[in-house]
């Protein structure tokens, strides 16, 4: 099959836009932890492969053949998604609203009932739209909402850090990501693939980090206990409250209103054996720093290389021990030689 050269043509107009406004290859590997191959935003012929955040490879279709994101192959130009459609865009806003062009944020149009997208406008010159605010905005700090989603360059399934919102992640699906929050108020950290209840050193201090809010958890919940209670238990049951480490619910049946209760004041909440235990006997995923007066506490998922410093009960900022003491030791609340043998040591989220 021939491809017309306004196909081509239309192809290569969207390389020339996200040249302008996209992210490079080895900025979209630096949110993915990850291995795998992802499309280039900046040549819709190539591709790359990531691995550990870091561009470890790339290579490039042979026989004016496409790289297509979404089956992870080439293919030719006509079966090759380069950019998100329009009435995919639409689909996402409301009824009547505007929405800027996916490659070149100066313009926009007008989506209708139907998803479809009509009246093409532009903004004066110095100007971007802003979906949010429904108008055109200086230019002065770039276009004020993703020109092309992260995720348009990925297979669904795939999770990466959030570009627009440090400490959030994406989970993509069909070349769109949805955003989402780690449990607990705690941050994603693209860089380790998991959540953490400090903000990660790489965030910039500025408006694109995300701030959990830190509510306590409600004193009822009407749902945990029809949620969460075992079919063949009987009796009461406990169930973590999936945002503090020492806080859970109790449950008489599926049909009982969940109370918040709380373990004594230098205990954790351990689940599996349904009781309060010293802290350094549970690998908690949540903030390790509550309901502790410890100033220090060991930091999951790092074999107790790794501290974290506690302030008011609240994590604040993680510590690694030096090569010369490498493991931190709880109970004693000091980096030492010896490997401690505590179940937090072992044990990951």
């Amino acid at each position: 099959m021939k491809v017309s050269s306004r196909w081509l043509n239309a192809i290569f107009l969207a390389v020339q836009l996200w040249q302008a406004c996209g992210l490079s290859v080895e900025q979209l590997c630096n949110f993915w932890p990850r291995s795998g191959y992802v499309g280039d935003p900046r040549d819709c012929q190539s591709w790359g492969y990531c691995k550990n955040n870091k561009l470890a490879a790339r290579g490039r279709c042979h026989n004016n053949l496409y790289y297509d994101s979404q089956s992870g192959r080439c293919d030719k130009a006509h079966l090759v998604r380069c950019a998100p459609q329009y009435w995919e865009l639409c689909a996402q806003s409301q009824s009547e609203e505007y929405f800027a062009d996916p490659l070149d944020c100066t313009t926009y149009n007008k989506c209708d009932n139907e998803g479809n997208n009509y009246g093409q406008r532009f903004c004066a010159e110095g100007f971007v739209f802003s979906n949010r605010l429904q108008t055109c905005v200086s230019s002065g700090n770039g276009c004020p909402q993703e020109t092309v989603s992260i995720c348009a360059y990925m297979q669904s399934g795939t999770t990466v850090g959030d570009p627009l919102n440090c400490g959030l992640y994406l989970e993509c699906e069909g070349g769109r990501g949805i955003r989402r929050a780690c449990t607990g108020a705690r941050y994603y950290n693209y860089k380790r693939d998991r959540c953490q209840p400090t903000q990660p050193k790489y965030c910039p201090p500025d408006g694109s980090s995300y701030k959990p809010v830190k509510y306590p958890p409600p004193s009822v919940h009407v749902s945990v206990c029809a949620s969460f209670y075992p079919d063949n238990d009987s009796g009461v049951v406990l169930i973590s409250d999936a945002e503090t480490c020492h806080g859970y619910y109790e449950c008489n049946s599926k049909h009982f209103v969940g109370k918040w209760r709380s373990c004594p004041h230098g205990t954790h909440f351990q689940w599996w054996s349904q009781r309060c235990v010293r802290p350094e006997s549970y690998s908690c995923p949540y903030d390790r720093c509550g309901n502790l007066n410890a100033t220090f506490v060991a930091a999951i998922n790092t074999g107790c290389s790794e501290y974290i410093q506690c302030n008011n009960q609240i994590s604040h900022n993680i510590i690694k021990c030096s090569e010369a003491y490498p493991y931190f030791d709880e109970r004693r609340s000091v980096c030492s030689k010896d490997f401690p043998n505590y179940t937090v040591c072992y044990m990951e989220d």
